[in-house]
């Protein structure tokens, strides 16, 4: 006998897999005269080149925004202007926000660096009236690697710059604004039941039927649904930790792969063998792949196997790509 129980959880995507796998440039050239093409460069150094994403938010997106910071948004913030690093390989590295705070005595001015998962790589603050303390390097580096379920706050997971405390945590609204916007325009949040049967104690484990395959309506959609798969392996070659779960998600990958072939091509849609094949060779080697992570967990054998894979993915985006996908409907 069973009982059936409900585990929430975020599903928070930012759209690499899309980049990777059906989009072309999302975002138009801005160098325009108040483009921060300095500022910028030192923020991201790396980059080839940067490009504009301007936006509006909604009602609802500023509602939920002022709820998620416990305040209320600046005029400046309704219209937020993103700024997109690009690699040498005209793929986007992450996203940039000029954000302004109230700070004890006066506007604090700074800027916030995301990497492609959502993580903060850098802040910076510009001009305040404020101790020099809250824009020392020092003070700054502790948010790096903090994302959208940190608290951001003095006392939990922040350390003040010392008797400075209200003017920290101003700062730190910095990079919690950042990231609370950029999921608010960019990522799809929502809590999603997920049935899962746990067997009561003392009763025999049954055999779980196999996962169906959801219903897709397009291309997008099915993209969609293999993110947060992309992502837990990812994360599992990154953390190496999470071993089944990589598994069972290259697993679903690979049954996902086979359905692409089924929706026609933005691009070269006469040349349906080709697109054909590689769709089979991108299953059958997510396939091979999962298989071996589950005998190997991480080696060079299955890092090499994950390489190829990713390959894979940019001979079908180079062949077969050519549609935009805007952010916004996401």
């Amino acid at each position: 006998m069973f009982f059936r129980i409900y585990c929430y959880r975020r599903v928070s995507v930012l759209l690499t897999f899309v980049f990777l796998m059906v989009c072309v440039p999302l975002f138009s050239n801005a160098q325009d005269a108040e483009f921060p093409a300095q500022r910028l460069t030192a923020i991201f150094p790396k980059a080839k080149k940067f490009v504009q994403k301007r936006t509006v938010l909604t009602p609802d997106q500023i509602a939920s925004i002022e709820k998620d910071i416990a305040g209320k948004l600046r005029t400046a913030d309704l219209k937020p202007i993103f700024y997109i690093p690009i690699n040498e390989v005209d793929k986007p590295i992450g996203l940039v926000l000029f954000v302004g705070v109230e700070g004890p005595n006066g506007i604090i001015d700074g800027a916030v660096a995301l990497n492609m998962r959502g993580k903060v790589v850098k802040v910076e603050v510009y001009a305040h009236k404020e101790s020099e303390a809250i824009a020392s390097a020092e003070f700054l580096k502790q948010f790096t690697g903090m994302g959208i379920d940190d608290a951001f706050k003095v006392g939990e997971d922040v350390a003040a710059a010392e008797a400075h405390e209200d003017a920290s945590n101003a700062v730190a609204l910095i990079p919690k604004k950042t990231l609370v916007m950029s999921y608010a325009l960019f990522l799809k949040q929502k809590q999603t039941p997920e049935p899962e049967e746990i067997p009561e104690p003392n009763t025999p484990e049954e055999i779980t039927e196999a996962e169906e395959m959801p219903e897709v309506e397009d291309l997008k959609a099915l993209m969609m649904l293999m993110i947060d798969d992309y992502f837990v392996v990812v994360d599992y070659f990154d953390d190496k930790m999470g071993k089944a779960e990589a598994v069972e998600a290259a697993k679903r990958l690979a049954k996902y792969a086979k359905s692409i072939s089924s929706f026609e091509p933005p691009k070269n849609a006469d040349q349906t063998e080709e697109y054909v094949y590689l769709q089979d060779k991108f299953s059958d080697t997510l396939l091979k792949f999962a298989d071996a992570l589950e005998k190997e967990g991480i080696s060079d054998g299955t890092r090499e196997q994950w390489n190829a894979i990713v390959e894979l993915i940019n001979q079908a985006h180079l062949r077969f790509s050519e549609e935009e996908i805007d952010l916004d409907t996401y």
